[in-house]
């Protein structure tokens, strides 16, 4: 399983809040990791996002106790992060409908006695046409299938 998301490394500043351009670094920083995300995501890859909300929420509130002007400097970067989980969401529904989809295909073929019969009557070198008395109707009774034939 791919590493989790780091933790968050937001510098301070001397007076204890943090600067718009560690923010914005920080925001950066995350972007890319959320661009790697998507892409691992797209490429089938199961991903971890612990801590993503929390980084998230530790950018948004340093973001929220600058002073107004530094605070719009930071709309640039924050708002490439708004726009980089779109893509990521995307991926991921996308990647849970196809594993969803192969989960159902695979239960589907488990529990059809038709495809069952197919399977028997592959493995025992006959057509899966109606079965008729002989070769093929032991194999599935062996086999634990029940035999459809009139």
């Amino acid at each position: 399983m791919p590493p989790s998301m780091p933790p968050s490394s937001l510098s301070p500043s001397p007076e204890g809040a943090e600067s718009a351009i560690g923010i914005a670094q920080q925001a950066a920083v995350l972007g890319a990791t959320l661009d790697d995300a998507r892409a691992q995501a797209e490429a089938g890859v199961l991903i971890d996002l612990a801590g993503l909300e929390d980084r998230v929420a530790h950018l948004c509130l340093a973001a929220e106790a600058l002073p107004r002007g530094e605070a719009r400097m930071l709309l640039g970067p924050l708002g490439d992060l708004v726009a980089a989980l779109g893509p990521l969401a995307a991926a991921l529904t996308d990647q849970q409908k196809g594993r969803e989809e192969a989960v159902a295909a695979a239960l589907a073929g488990r529990d059809d006695p038709h495809t069952a019969r197919q399977r028997a009557a592959a493995a025992y070198g006959r057509s899966a046409g109606p079965a008729g008395p002989g070769l093929a109707d032991a194999g599935l009774a062996e086999a634990g299938l029940p035999d459809d034939s009139p």
